[in-house]
């Protein structure tokens, strides 16, 4: 959005919103002042933009307390709700659904997003809960092109709330998500990663964020160009600037609250910091884990302690934990059964050591889940289940803290008919002048019943190889008659008889060899 169009939508909230003399919900607030550099949402440089205070200006008013100021704007508080809108062709990066799904469905709560409840506003502190919306949708480029600017971007959330596609919510964050190659004029990829503002849409006041995937100019927008912790690193760059722009969007929503004197919000004081680093797939660096899954994320100011950049924050005050599962996905037969054990691991933090109850729920009405026991371990029976892939939910439960994970059950294809064929014996010789004789047999497999042609191939000179049968029904024998002449070469021979189902369903072609030695 233009910054003369966002200064009016907040001039407009904080009528609404800030309550003059209620009791400041941070220890130290500091007020800021008219000469800092109002942020635009645009901090989230890419790497080769210098950070705002490269060239060493120092900026308006000096920064005291924690390196950030309070400008009295309002933060988000309880629970965060995530929307996400996928524009474009996401079958240029199919993996990418998943990867951006499985964090966005983790990201509530963890001690990455508890760096966000050091920061409030007259009325109370951002809660650091996140929820990813069951509701997400998407568009084709067709809807408004391949080259977008930002006032498309606010056209794109505006169809979808005004379509009913999604909920209209003043306290959500809408990700519009752009697919490979679309471009968005304003800078993405030459400037910045991703940005966050706001608007009055359908009504009400919205905050939005655009994060692009950028395999166009992966280096620019990435850390990690050849292998990411999900293997996927133009994905794993996106859930990077996607942490990025929600940890400003919570903290300075309208653009009017937490940010120091160059501009610069909570999460651009740290952008392209990563803290400490472990080894995670195929040679790519991770620094945090949420719920089972490695991400290299930048991290976040702490508006506490002087101010500094951290991946976590944890206080005796605020106990909580993580959930993760493993193995994330198990494997069923066609004919039913029960899985092997899935294991919940829980993870605390601020020195929470409460015990979560458990419920799962999200199962097919044809699979029953076991009690979780003492050691968070369960599996899944399913009695004649239909084939696929399904997702299930973990929620664990310890008082007032709540938190899901997601695993899977997939259920194997049933085998498809088919059918088999040999050939008896598989080695023979004859002299020259004689024949031999040979076997082949079709066999059904899974209920197959067709037509199958026999066709032989491999006769050389001298040597005659004919079928007693050319076609046989779901199953058969048909005799193979190799004769040879006088004057035959001597040596060995391969025979390949070939099998051929045309139809109707798939067709099927399966091959079989006998050898024959000419003396």
């Amino acid at each position: 959005m233009k910054s003369r169009f966002v200064a009016f939508a907040a001039t407009l909230l904080l009528g609404g919103v800030m309550v003059p003399g209620t009791a400041l919900a941070q220890n130290e607030l500091n007020r800021g002042s008219s000469q800092d550099t109002r942020p635009d949402g645009r901090g989230n440089r890419n790497r080769e933009t210098p950070a705002r205070n490269a060239k060493g200006e120092s900026g308006g008013a000096v920064v005291t307390g924690n390196g950030i100021s309070y400008h009295n704007g309002p933060v988000m508080q309880g629970t965060v709700n995530v929307y996400y809108i996928w524009y474009g062709d996401w079958t240029k990066d199919p993996g990418a659904n998943q990867i951006l799904t499985n964090w966005g469905n983790s990201i509530g709560g963890s001690p990455y997003e508890n760096i966000n409840t050091t920061y409030g506003d007259t009325t109370g502190n951002v809660s650091g809960a996140i929820a990813l919306s069951l509701k997400s949708t998407s568009m084709p480029s067709t809807t408004f092109g391949t080259s977008l600017s930002d006032s498309s971007i606010a056209s794109i959330v505006s169809k979808a709330l005004s379509t009913g596609a999604l909920p209209t919510d003043s306290n959500g964050v809408y990700f519009v998500l752009t697919a490979p190659y679309i471009a968005e004029t304003s800078g993405f990829l030459t400037q910045y990663c991703g940005w966050h503002t706001y608007g009055n849409i359908n009504g009400a006041n919205i905050k939005y964020a655009f994060v692009g995937n950028a395999a166009a100019n992966l280096g620019s927008c990435a850390w990690q160009t050849s292998s990411s912790p999900n293997g996927d690193p133009a994905a794993d760059a996106m859930v990077s600037v996607m942490a990025h722009e929600l940890e400003e969007t919570a903290s300075d929503p309208n653009l009017n609250a937490w940010y120091d004197s160059s501009g610069a919000e909570n999460a651009d004081k740290c952008a392209w910091t990563f803290g400490t680093t472990y080894g995670s797939t195929g040679g790519s660096l991770a620094n945090m884990n949420l719920e089972g899954h490695d991400y290299l994320i930048q991290q976040n100011w702490v508006n506490a302690s002087g101010g500094y950049c951290a991946l976590s924050y944890a206080s005796a005050s605020n106990p909580d934990f993580s959930l993760s599962v493993s193995p994330a996905s198990q494997t069923l037969a066609s004919t039913g059964g029960t899985t092997g054990n899935y294991t919940i691991t829980v993870t605390p933090s601020g020195g929470f050591t409460g015990t979560p109850s458990y419920a799962i729920t999200g199962l097919p009405a044809w699979a029953t889940a076991s009690g979780v026991s003492a050691s968070g371990t369960f599996n899944v029976a399913a009695t004649s289940p239909v084939s696929g892939t399904y997702t299930f939910t973990i929620t664990g439960t310890s008082g007032s803290l709540v938190h899901s994970i997601a695993a899977t059950l997939v259920v194997s294809a049933p085998p498809q008919p088919s059918f088999t064929i040999s050939i008896s014996p598989t080695s023979q010789s004859v002299n020259r002048g004689g024949s031999v004789a040979y076997t082949v047999t079709i066999a059904p497999v899974s209920g197959f019943t067709g037509t199958v042609g026999l066709s032989v191939s491999g006769a050389k000179t001298g040597l005659t190889a004919s079928l007693s049968s050319t076609s046989i029904v779901t199953s058969g024998t048909s005799i193979l008659t190799a004769s040879t002449t006088n004057s035959a070469k001597r040596g060995n021979n391969t025979l390949t008889i070939t099998a051929t189902y045309a139809g109707p369903g798939t067709p099927i072609t399966k091959f079989a060899a006998a050898t024959l030695k000419i003396n």
